[in-house]
Parts: C-alpha cells; structure tokens; sequence
C-alpha cells in the first residue's frame, strides 16, 4: 500500500483524471486515494490545488454549465442554468440563486462530491430588492485544501430602494452550523449608487472582510465592505476616474479542486 500510495501521489496534478482514473482500478486503491491523510499529502506535496474550470451564466444551451480547464476534459453535473444562476464559487463550494423573480432560497452545491443544500433566504429580504451573496468555509484554522463537507457561512446582501437619493443595505450571515441567519446589519446611504448586482463578484480578503461591488461605470458604482468579525456593513464609491482609473469586470468564478 506505502508503494502504491507515492506512485498516486506523484501522478501529474496538472490532469486529475488521472488520478479519478487510477482510483477506479481497484477498492485497494480507490481506499488509498479516499483517505484524509492522502490528501493532505497530496497537497503538500504539489502546493495549491489546480484550477479544474469554471461556471457560467452564459443563455447558450450548447455550452456547457461547467467548462474544464484541465488537459484531460471533464463534466461535472452543475445545477440547470435555465433554473439556477451562479451566484458565487470558493473554498470548494458554489453558490446559486433561482433564475426569474420569485426566488426564496439559495443553493449551495460541492462540484467534487455532488451535494446540494438548499438554504433559505432571509425573512426580511424581499423579492424585488436587489441582493448579492457569498459563501466561505467556517471551520477554524483551515487550509481550504480540504474541507468539503465541512462547516461553512453564507453571506447574503440586499438592497432596498426607498426613493431617488436613499437605499438601505442590509446583510446577515448563514451558518451551516446552526442552520439559521444570524441579526441583519443595516446601513442607510443618501448618496445615488448602482444597487445591481449580477456583473461583479465578492473578494474575501484575509478571511476576515468581504468586498462586493456593484455593477455600472465607476462614477455610479459602489463598493460594499462587510467585516465578518463585527458585522459592520459600509458602503463607499470609487475613486475619481479623471485619474486615470478603468475598471476590469470578471464574469466567471474558478472552481479549485480543494
């Protein structure tokens, strides 16, 4: 077993079909692949994981959900795009929202073992408010190399508009832990931002702060800055574009085989 297990560590990381395609060949080997230990090797040994592809929201029914980016292609069974946008992607989790109006719960989905969670949204958030969300790992000291199936938060984000020159941004926190919301964090801004929120993604920075930022030219768009320790929610624009500054917008979240 020590034998085969260095032979399967040392497989190329680069294509991980390799690996799913080794681990099948017998129960010896699919148990010496499968082991936490084995893992935590693996990732020792090759540093961080690889980028396996990534998740659209494009409206083309002949492109796929997900699109691999390995040298040995590969599908994963995404959730159906004419039902479920793709909200969010980290720590070896993506997050979607009901495509259309009328949607009440998220979805959580694990693209390495195939588990799905549905979460509900929370009470005081309103179909036609606008909203952003974000999901992270919960579990103290973690890697991220792995922990799927482990504990994680949801951070959910909204809007509401309640005249030309006043919004209110309201967030709260979901634990997989507790299987409920934490207290809604609200901040009023009288100054005209963009309130929409499908271009941009969040940014996790030092696992302790998250950035979302809306969509529309710099001079509308705002950012939202959300501290996990305390709850703070603040809202604040971008700089002065007369200086030169230009904004590039992502429309894919990677997914790491974490």
């Amino acid at each position: 077993d020590e034998l085969v297990e260095e032979i399967l560590l040392r497989l190329p990381p680069e294509d991980p079909a390799c690996l799913l395609r080794a681990s099948v060949v017998c129960k010896a080997w699919s148990g010496i692949a499968s082991r936490p230990g084995f893992r935590r090797r693996l990732h020792e040994l090759h540093g961080v994981p690889p980028v396996l592809g990534f998740l659209h929201n494009w409206k083309d029914d002949f492109i796929p959900r997900f699109i691999s980016t390995t040298a040995s292609s590969f599908s994963l069974a995404a959730p159906d795009r004419r039902a479920w946008r793709a909200v969010d992607c980290r720590h070896g989790r993506a997050l979607f929202f009901p495509q259309g109006s009328g949607g009440l719960e998220l979805l959580l989905w694990e693209p390495i073992t195939g588990a799905q969670q549905r979460i509900p949204v929370p009470a005081a958030f309103n179909c036609d408010d606008f909203w952003t969300a974000a999901v992270l790992c919960a579990a103290d000291g973690c890697d991220h190399r792995d922990c799927v199936g482990g504990p994680f938060r949801v951070v959910f984000l909204f809007v509401v508009v309640v005249d030309e020159e006043t919004s209110i941004y309201s967030s709260s926190i979901y634990s997989s832990e507790t299987g409920a919301w934490g207290e809604l964090t609200s901040v009023q801004r009288t100054v005209h931002f963009s309130v929409e929120f499908k271009e941009r993604y969040s940014v996790l920075v030092d696992r302790s702060v998250l950035y979302f930022m809306s969509d529309g030219v710099a001079s509308c768009a705002s950012v939202v800055e959300y501290d996990l320790a305390s709850h703070n929610l603040t809202v604040f624009g971008l700089p002065d574009t007369d200086h030169g500054l230009h904004i590039a917008s992502c429309w894919w979240r990677t997914v790491e085989s974490e």
